[in-house]
Formats: structure tokens, C-alpha cells, sequence
């Protein structure tokens, strides 16, 4: 169920085939002779076809901005909730039900938010005291703002849930006796809280980023890739490659580089933690 399909994709990326080429089976054949200097899309991807690229630099662009907003906001959330308060448990299951919501709904619940007469503007006009008409899904660097917007609402919640677990872990002594010698919250939040959080902070970022790249239900729904092809992300691409144009060879030459990237940058975050096990050992 894994091996024949990655094979099966990997030898039709390496061919020119489409559906309406006829029976896919001959692309196995094409490899086998000339036809193969013909199809290697990879090639093509790369050199003329800037909107590949481009999609793929949005995609790093999104990644990078929502999953630094979603640390921020989740490990100050997951800091509050390691003090008591009234209605901490009712706060902390609505702070975790966003991510129990489907991407699908997720997306069209914003969208309908981020709509020209929407809550969204509303709500600005209401701060503003003036009359907000802001086209957020078809107009670029808000339909931008939008898609991040969402994404974070989003997926907040599972870093909070990591932080809190995290937070939780580390050891008390050292804190107390920070505190003990006059250390500010501040020092001991910067020397000894995150440095004990590092690997937790590290898996979080593993396990978003590997979802962020394939961010896709959401910008469906909200702008299907607008307007123009401002929010197209890779996974957004890629779909209208095999499923739009039908060019299923590229599009597997294209999810072929997406894999080795994604690999390449995984094993690049996961270093410090191997680091820190053998180091352990």
C-alpha cells in the first residue's frame, strides 16, 4: 500500500504522461526508451516554471509566519495556565476546541467572516469608529492576511496543548532556586524554562510543519488560490496540476521536490535532539 504507489508516481514523473495519452501503463514503457529524455518534468519545474517556484516560496512564506504566531501565542496561553484562576477549565476546553473542527468548516466559517459586509469589518469599523469596507478575499496581501489569520485560529491550540505539557515537565528545583537568589521571572523564564523545553519546542515545529506545507482545505474554501494566484500554495498547486490540467507527470515531479525539501528541512530541525540523546547517553 506505500511502496508500489511511491514507486508507481516516481516512474510517471519521470514521463510526459497524461490521462488522456491513453493507458498509463505505457509510461512504465517510456522510461525503458527515448520517450524519457522527453518527459523528465523536473527540469521544466524548475527552470520554466516560475509559478511552481513562486507557489513554493508562498508556501515557506505562510509556514513561517503562522507557525511563529502559533509558538507565540500558544506558550503565552500555555504560561497563564499554569496559574490558577476562575473557570480555568472551562477556558481550557474552549481554548482546545478550535482544532477539533474540521479544515473544511474551519475555512467556511471564515470566509463567511471575511466577507465585505462580514463580522470581520464590522468589528474593525466598531474599533476604528468608521465605516470598514475591506475586500479581504480579493484583494492579495489581505486575502494573505486572511488565509494566516485562519490558519492560526486554527491550529494555536496544538501548541498551546505542547507548550502546557512542556511547561509542566520541567523541573522545579532549579526554578526554585533561581528564585531563591533573586532571579526576575524574565531570567529564569529565558535560562532555564526554555532551555528544558527545547526538544518539546523542536517537536512542535516538526509536527506543524509538516501540516502547514500541506496546507489546503482552508485556502480552497477561502480563495481557492486568489485572487490571481496570490494565496496558491504548494498543495493548492499541485491539485489543480493533476486534477485541473491533468498533467500528472508534473505534478509528481513536483511532489517528488516537495518530498526531498520537507525531508531535508525535518531532519535539519530534528538534529539538536539527536544531539541532545546522545549527549544524554
Amino acid at each position: 500500500m506505500l511502496i508500489f504507489p511511491f514507486i508507481l508516481e516516481f516512474v510517471i514523473s519521470l514521463t510526459e504522461w497524461q490521462p488522456i495519452y491513453g493507458d498509463f501503463w505505457d509510461a512504465f514503457a517510456s522510461v525503458f526508451t527515448h520517450k524519457i529524455n522527453q518527459g523528465v518534468g523536473y527540469n521544466y519545474l524548475i527552470t520554466d516554471e516560475p509559478r511552481y517556484l513562486q507557489a513554493l516560496g508562498r508556501t515557506v512564506i505562510i509556514s513561517v509566519i503562522s507557525l511563529c504566531l502559533e509558538f507565540v501565542i500558544g506558550l503565552a496561553l500555555a504560561t497563564l495556565f499554569l496559574k490558577k484562576f476562575w473557570g480555568k477549565r472551562l477556558w481550557f476546553t474552549a481554548l482546545l476546541s478550535p482544532m477539533m473542527i474540521m479544515p473544511v468548516v474551519v475555512g467556511y466559517t471564515w470566509f463567511m467572516l471575511f466577507q465585505y459586509n462580514g463580522p470581520v469589518n464590522q468589528f474593525i469599523g466598531w474599533i476604528t469608529f468608521s465605516e470598514t469596507n475591506l475586500m479581504w478575499l480579493n484583494t492579495g496581501h489581505l486575502a494573505f492576511i486572511a488565509v494566516i489569520t485562519t490558519e492560526v485560529w486554527h491550529w494555536t491550540p496544538l501548541f498551546f496543548l505542547i507548550m502546557l505539557s512542556g511547561l509542566n515537565s520541567v523541573p522545579e528545583n532549579p526554578i526554585r532556586a533561581a528564585t531563591v537568589l533573586g532571579a526576575s521571572n524574565f531570567k529564569i523564564f529565558w535560562t532555564i524554562i526554555l532551555p528544558n523545553m527545547k526538544a518539546v519546542i523542536i517537536i512542535a515545529f516538526v509536527i506543524r510543519g509538516m501540516e502547514v506545507i500541506k496546507l489546503f482545505d482552508e485556502i480552497y474554501i477561502l480563495t481557492r488560490g486568489g485572487p490571481g494566484t496570490a494565496t496558491e500554495t504548494i498543495s493548492l498547486y499541485l491539485y489543480k496540476l493533476a486534477f485541473e490540467d491533468f498533467r500528472l507527470a508534473y505534478a509528481g515531479s513536483a511532489a517528488f521536490i516537495v518530498l526531498i525539501i520537507t525531508v531535508v528541512l525535518i531532519n535539519m530541525m530534528l538534529k539538536p535532539i539527536r544531539y541532545q540523546l546522545v549527549e544524554g547517553r
